[in-house]
């Protein structure tokens, strides 16, 4: 099993110190609203990711006035343990793990975790550039090559858009055009192809959950669609992208940018055949939301061969009572670590976590751990 057994804090959010025990099955983390729930299990998600589920800024994560948090936690699987350090000090990131430098994402596949909030909603209902937000973190953690490839992709993007901004004769800027069209089909076709695949995954094994989890067992369908015209099995993707590149040459040259490409592709959550953003009910898009994540657990597990960790903040308030039972089946089902944070103490748990958890309890950044009660 893998499980994260202790956590250590530093100026992180509103925990000026902090040192705390979990239990390797289920931690009930409780208290009102703006106490820390979030921030414990936002450190818990950074540790594995070197990023957060709620901002892109790291300074973000520091608490004031100082501009530092440090990050520690042990690791444990299969009966080997991982001790992950992260700092961050004039804006600056630090990852060791067992004494070892390591680069910021590095480690991205090696600690598995998955995290659900009420914020994922968006991924259904706001804009395409969540839903590739989404799409490649998750293909990053499922394939080290996607990560390398969307690196170099977004590297020829921002080099490509440079010579369109810069003011040239348009028969030298043709020119120097060329080898970066190259790079780019090459390494964004590859993009498209791993998306593809994960959009297939996914749909494979979040639709079922969908359907259990619906009031009417309703049916959610996933589609990837390209900026360019192009075909499923993207036997052709190559010369569908270099003609595309070449039919948007003269808008390209008018915005001085790059139109066609993945970095404008987009992820269609379709539920009982028709577009989730125009005509789906808010309860229907967080049950998309939610098995678009417990789907990642499943893909998790069948890649790593363990479960990954799971962290859901304060999905309970968000869910009805037959949402909330399938929500707590599901997690009696699998063999995961599980944080669950929520405003109020839980009516029931499924026999098979009844005594197998911790209950923290969360008040101005200061926690009490009640290791004496069920699971201890």
């Amino acid at each position: 099993m893998f499980y994260l057994e202790s956590l250590f804090l530093n100026n992180f959010r509103n925990y000026s110190k902090l040192r705390i025990d979990f239990h390797p099955r289920l931690n009930i983390i409780l208290g009102e609203n703006g106490q820390g729930k979030t921030n414990l299990i936002e450190a818990v998600f950074f540790l594995s990711v070197t990023r957060s589920f709620r901002t892109n800024r790291d300074q973000d994560l520091a608490g004031l006035p100082e501009q530092y948090f440090f990050i520690k936690g042990q690791f444990v699987k299969d009966d080997f343990n991982n001790l992950l350090q992260i700092s961050y000090n004039d804006k600056q990131l630090k990852v060791v793990i067992d004494n070892d430098r390591k680069g910021r994402f590095d480690h991205l596949q090696q600690f598995p975790i998955v995290a659900f909030s009420p914020d994922d909603l968006l991924i259904v209902r706001e804009g395409p550039a969540i839903r590739r937000r989404y799409i490649n973190l998750e293909a990053s953690r499922l394939n080290q090559l996607y990560f390398l490839e969307l690196r170099a992709y977004h590297r020829v993007l921002l080099q490509r858009s440079k010579l369109l901004k810069e003011n040239r004769n348009r028969r030298d800027l043709e020119k120097l055009l060329e080898p970066w069209d190259d790079s780019l089909i090459t390494h964004g076709s590859a993009v498209i192809r791993f998306r593809k695949e994960l959009v297939r995954q996914l749909a494979k094994e979040a639709a079922p959950i969908f359907s259990r989890m619906s009031v009417e067992q309703e049916e959610l369908s996933l589609n990837y669609t390209c900026s360019f015209a192009s075909d499923d099995n993207c036997v052709d993707l190559e010369k569908q992208f270099r003609e595309a590149l070449l039919k948007k040459r003269e808008l390209e040259f008018r915005r001085q940018t790059t139109v066609v490409g993945p970095h404008l592709d987009d992820l269609c959550i379709i539920i009982n055949g028709r577009d989730s953003r125009k005509y789906s009910s808010q309860g229907q898009k967080r049950t998309a939301a939610l098995a678009l994540k417990m789907a990642e657990v499943t893909m998790l597990r069948q890649k790593n061969g363990s479960w990954p960790i799971l962290l859901l903040d304060d999905v309970f308030s968000e869910f009805d009572g037959q949402r909330k039972e399938q929500l707590l089946d599901f997690l009696a089902g699998i063999n995961s670590q599980c944080f669950l944070t929520s405003a109020v103490a839980l009516e029931k748990l499924p026999a098979e976590l009844a005594g197998c958890y911790y209950k923290i309890n969360v008040q101005r950044g200061i926690i009490s751990h009640e290791k004496d009660g069920p699971g201890s």
